[in-house]
């Protein structure tokens, strides 16, 4: 077991290994949406909810902008994906997710995607 987690976390550091955060948040966005829900809810439930063991999962939060990024990384710094957060209005905040996996047409990011859905109350 141990192994098989050795060799997937070395796997994505290989994956991951050219990118980094501000590289990726210059490719177009996996996916975007609106919610109905304050910028700073949102980003603080994406860093909670992103948190697992082989990941770093870095905020920056930008109040006098009322927008925050959400980098998601390995240990070693490289790029996994990156939520960019932006209160649009009083009363809706736009979510885009950058990912390394792939952009608009394809299907990755579905979990994080999943994960903002549900932050905003969604299922």
């Amino acid at each position: 077991m141990k192994i098989k987690a050795v060799f997937a976390l070395a796997a994505l550091d290989a994956v991951a290994a050219c990118q980094s955060p501000g590289g990726l948040s210059q490719q177009p966005p996996t996916w975007a949406s609106t919610y109905a829900v304050p910028y700073d809810v949102m980003t603080n439930c994406l860093v909670a909810r992103s948190q697992l063991p082989w990941v770093k999962v870095t905020p920056a939060f930008y109040p006098q902008e009322r927008r925050a990024t959400v980098s998601v990384t390995t240990p070693t710094g490289s790029a996994l994906g990156i939520f960019d957060v932006r209160q649009i209005s009083e009363g809706a905040t736009a979510v885009t997710y950058r990912s390394i996996y792939g952009g608009p047409s394809t299907s990755a990011g579905g979990d994080a995607q999943n994960m903002a859905d549900r932050c905003a109350g969604g299922t």
